[in-house]
Formats: C-alpha cells, structure tokens, sequence
C-alpha cells in the first residue's frame, strides 16, 4: 500500500522554513494539515505564527516557544527540534518538497472523504438516497475549495492584461469584426443596450409577480442563446414539466398559439409551424432537468453532466424559481434559507463559469400600492439576494391590473440593479398566448415618444 505521506521530506521543508529568511512565500502557502506528522504540525505552527508576526523562526526561537507548553513538549522535545536544524537543506529544492506535501496532503484528504462516504452510503437511518448524494455532493464540494488558490497579482501585471484585451478588441473593430461575438446577451437589443454585458460569472435574478410571464420571458432568453448565439443552456424547472416547457418553446419558434399546440387542434399550416420549431430546437443545445425542488446539489450534479456531455461547453444555467428551491440546510428561518440559496447561486455562477439566471417570486404586500410597478424590497426574503446579484430585473405588464390600459401587449423590463450597466426601463411587445416578449418597433417609439425604448 502506498504512504500518502513523507516524513524525510517534512523534515526538509521545516528546515528550509527554520534556515532561510526568504522561505516565507511557501510558508504562506501551507496550513498545519499539510504535515501528517503530529509533532511536524506542532513545529509549522510555531513557524508560522512567529512568520505572522514579523518575528524569526530559527530552532532555537521554535524550541522556547514550544517548551512554555507542557502538552507540546511532551510531543516534541530539544533533540528533536536540533535534528532538524541539522537536516540538509536546499534553498532550491523548497518548492519542490512543499508542492509535494500539498500533493501527498490533497490525497489524504480524498482518503478521509472515501471513508466519510462510505459511512453515509451504510447509514440508512440518517440519509435517505437522495439527502446522501447531497451530503457527499456538499464534502466534494469543499474538497474542491480547500485545492484551489487564489492568487495576488501585481497591478502591472493585471494592468498588461487589461491592455491586451481592449487592444485586441480594438484591432477587431477596425477589422470589420464584432469583438463582442462571444459576449451572451438577451436577445433583446434595447435591453443588451442597458445591461452592456452579461459575465460569465453574473447571478441575474427576473422578478415578477404571477402571470406577468417571468417565465416566458425566461425561455426566450435562453431560446435566443441557444438558437441565435449557439450557446449551451441548462434549464432547471422546478415548476414545470419539461413537455410543458417544450410546448412553449414550440409556440414561441413556431409563432403558433400555445393552445393550439397543447389541443392539437391545428390545421396544416399550424403543423408546419410545428414541424419546423421542432426541427430547430432538435439542433439546440438545450438541456432541461424538471424535478421539482431542486437543491444547490441537484443543479451542480445537473451542470457537470451537460459539461460531461458537451466536453466542457456550458454557457448558461436558468432556474425556475428560487422560492422554490430546497435550501442546504432547512433552519425554518425562511430569509436564511433564501440567503443560502442567492448565496449558493452566486458560487454556482463563478465556479462553472457561466451566468445563472434565477426568477424569482416578489411580494404580494406591492398588490396593494397604487403603483404596483416593482421595486428591489419586493423581492421576497430580499435582502441577501440583492447583495448577491449582478443584474435584477422586474417584468410589469399594465394590462394586468388596468383591462382597458393603452400599454396592452407590451411590457415594462424595469432594471433594478445592473452592476456593470445602467439601471431603467426598457419596453417590450408581448403575446404570451404564443409564449413570446420582443423588441418593439422603432415606429412605436416614435408614436409614444420614448426616445429608443427607454
């Protein structure tokens, strides 16, 4: 059986840390974990704690501090300490010893969680199938943080890349090429307008009280991305069944009203419309996972998947919605539960690389102002998520609440918050009958005297 562990080369690395000032850099990198034997774990501690401060970390220095603790130094005592200052050590081999025992600590670590697994695999009482695959889901999970490193980097070093970047982007323009070609928008051109750009990292949260069509205006995103732009989408439906969603992506390609689709009471050219909807959603690279109550755990076993599938491709995930989520942990403090979700989103977005966008329910208690256009305290349990959100949009239709309203078929997307945009109202058609939001005419415009959407 192979040791995941190496005494000589602890030893090594102690030394360095104990004989060379300029070590400090790796002693950073280390935690106590990383050392398997208990009394090497002892003496890093004192090292680091004395690197902290500013102060030396010789042996002699480590030994004073070491004996003031009776438990310590039953474990670790004097000769020891003076073996290990006599160990060879080279300056130039640091690194290597030190990626080494981050190596060797890593797969302890992947030991431990084997058997944590395997417990939690045999405990029938405690887990059900389900609530075990989130356990080990959560203990992967923060496996995975405890591996990565996030670096410090000179600012001229960012400031190159930057530079870069917007050279590159510039070149592109004065070639005839759209720089942005790559950059995931909506669909919408007065809305991309105001957003500037979606991140690959962004948590986008759609608010809307019911029958405002949050939904609908969901799927014709993630339609857009799909269809016009080419991207990998992974819609989590907690509310629908995925030959429902289906249904509407039909009517909205086929410009078919949904009812007709669902009665089947089509004539023939309804049936082309069908047939060729049908032809473009099979060439789309759309995934839809309708379970209900999804949890955090459901949604990244879902995104690994599409990744498995598409050897690394995944541009977008929609969740529909966010109230209705199973929390990580069920506390009955509904705003808390709410918390960790956004949270929980948020992390989801920046470690796939991949916008989220998340709908959201928004509170009933707006119904009851005079104004009932939305605004971010409306978002139900809404602290945590307007702190964690990038862009926050809100669908109002006038139409809903006033039958005889001049504002009928079109709808206000008011942006809340854009952290790299601007915030405001941008107005789109609507015919939700077809399942369809769209850009409104320039003749439009000009008729209200909006001034280009906004």
């Amino acid at each position: 059986m192979i040791e995941l562990f190496s005494i000589p080369t602890e030893q090594a690395v102690l030394c360095s840390f104990m004989d060379f000032a300029e070590s400090g850099e790796y002693i950073e990198q280390m935690n106590a974990e990383d050392f398997y034997a208990t009394k090497h774990q002892i003496i890093f501690n004192h090292i680091k704690n004395q690197h902290n401060k500013g102060e030396g970390h010789d042996a002699v220095v480590i030994w004073d501090r070491i004996r003031s603790n009776s438990l310590e130094s039953s474990q670790v005592n004097e000769s020891y300490i003076m073996e290990l200052s006599s160990v060879m050590a080279l300056p130039r081999l640091i690194q290597t010893h030190v990626k080494t025992l981050k190596d060797l600590s890593t797969r302890r670590k992947i030991a431990e969680l084997s058997k944590h697994v395997s417990v939690i695999a045999n405990d029938t009482t405690s887990y059900t199938a389900e609530t075990a695959i989130e356990r080990v889901q959560s203990l992967v999970s923060s496996l995975d943080s405890t591996v990565q490193t996030q670096g410090t980097f000179k600012i001229s070093d960012v400031t190159r890349r930057v530079v870069s970047n917007v050279i590159d982007r510039h070149q592109k323009l004065h070639d005839g090429i759209d720089p942005d070609v790559d950059i995931l928008k909506t669909g919408f051109i007065e809305l991309d307008n105001k957003l500037d750009r979606i991140d690959p990292t962004d948590l986008i949260i759609i608010g809307a009280r019911p029958s405002m069509g949050k939904t609908t205006f969901a799927q014709n995103i993630f339609l857009d991305l799909a269809v016009n732009q080419s991207k990998t989408v992974l819609f989590m439906s907690g509310e629908m069944s995925s030959e429902q969603i289906v249904e509407r992506l039909i009517s909205c390609l086929g410009q078919i009203p949904l009812k007709l689709v669902r009665s089947a009471r089509f004539d023939n050219e309804g049936a082309g419309c069908i047939y060729r909807a049908t032809d473009i959603l099979n060439k789309c690279p759309i995934y839809i996972n309708d379970k209900s109550q999804p949890s955090l755990a459901d949604i990244r076993r879902e995104a690994r998947k599409v990744k498995q599938s598409t050897f690394g491709k995944l541009d977008a995930i929609v969740v529909d919605y966010l109230q209705i989520m199973t929390p990580p942990e069920k506390s009955g403090n509904k705003v808390q539960e709410i918390g960790d979700i956004s949270n929980g989103l948020k992390k989801i977005a920046k470690d796939f690389g991949c916008p989220v966008f998340a709908l959201s329910q928004l509170n009933r208690s707006l119904e009851n102002r005079p104004n009932k256009r939305p605004v971010m305290s409306d978002i139900r349990e809404s602290g945590a998520i307007e702190q964690d959100a990038d862009i926050i949009m809100f669908i109002y239709r006038d139409e809903v609440y006033n039958k005889d309203s001049k504002d009928a078929g079109t709808a206000e997307i008011i942006i809340g918050k854009a952290r790299n945009g601007s915030t405001g109202i941008v107005r789109l058609a609507t015919d939700l009958s077809q399942a369809t939001f769209c850009d409104l005419s320039p003749e439009y415009y000009q008729e209200q005297g909006l001034g280009g959407g906004v």
